[in-house]
């Protein structure tokens, strides 16, 4: 599988030379995200309110859902300014 995003990202960054996020690191989060929040109604309504690297850090950092659906929401409703 590893093979099949390295060639994904090669070709995505091939196929759009002006658009940055397509390296196989970044296409992994990607799918890592799509798999631990299936639910598009979640995904709509908070995660993409949050940047990117936060949903990066919540997918790693927290391995238990119900964990990481409370630090979104309070992410969500009370932003800690970096």
């Amino acid at each position: 599988m590893s093979k099949i995003i390295e060639q994904v990202a090669k070709d995505l960054t091939s196929d759009f030379p002006g658009v940055s996020g397509f390296s196989a690191r970044n296409l992994k989060y990607m799918r890592k995200f799509a798999e631990v929040y299936p639910d598009a109604q979640i995904v709509q309504a908070v995660l993409t309110q949050l940047p990117w690297w936060h949903n990066l850090l919540l997918l790693e950092k927290l391995k238990e859902p119900s964990m990481r659906e409370w630090y979104t929401q309070e992410e969500y409703l009370d932003p800690v300014e970096v």
